[in-house]
């Protein structure tokens, strides 16, 4: 399916929101470090289940949304849905990732991030984890619930059994006093 609005291939990555370009903020240090700690916590868990990456752009239409070109901070999606999905259309998959993760920078619309949260579950992403930086909370979003993770506490969640990523870890050595 074709994007009614052309997406131009930018550094940093531009995304379809709500039927207008938005180009994401360039990830500073601490966020990387965040993504790539993400990226390495899922691929430990799935091992050759399946692959997760950052800044992985997927395209898809979802029940009462307008088109999306989104590109998480981190995506994950099963062996079973890459192959399925054969190699060309795994380079950018033409559906919601399975999982997302957004990681929050400063410049971040309110707005934005519900819209884009709302349309990855109606187009079929099982949960999305939104990391707070400056709180220093994870707050799982899935169909029907919202659960927030903080200081002290393990981020899990019924859709990735076996999946567990404490907080503190999350965070260690990024942030002053951390």
């Amino acid at each position: 399916m074709l994007a009614p609005i052309p997406v131009p291939e930018t550094e940093p990555a531009t995304e379809l929101i709500d039927g207008r370009l938005v180009r994401k903020m360039s990830p500073k240090r601490r966020h990387q470090a965040l993504e790539a700690r993400w990226m390495q916590a899922l691929n430990a868990w799935a091992g050759a289940r399946g692959e997760a990456y950052h800044e992985w752009r997927h395209t898809f239409t979802a029940p009462g949304f307008t088109f999306a070109s989104l590109v998480p901070d981190v995506a994950y999606d099963s062996r079973a849905v890459l192959d399925q999905l054969g190699d060309a259309d795994a380079v950018a998959p033409p559906r919601a990732p399975e999982f997302a993760v957004e990681i929050l920078s400063s410049g971040d619309s309110e707005r934005e991030l519900d819209w884009k949260i709302a349309a990855y579950l109606a187009g079929g992403t099982r949960v999305v984890f939104v990391v707070d930086p400056p709180n220093r909370t994870v707050i799982a979003h899935a169909a029907g619930s919202v659960t927030r993770f903080g200081a002290g506490e393990t981020v899990t969640h019924a859709t990735l059994p076996g999946f567990t990523y404490a907080v503190d870890a999350m965070f260690a050595g990024l942030y002053l006093g951390a």
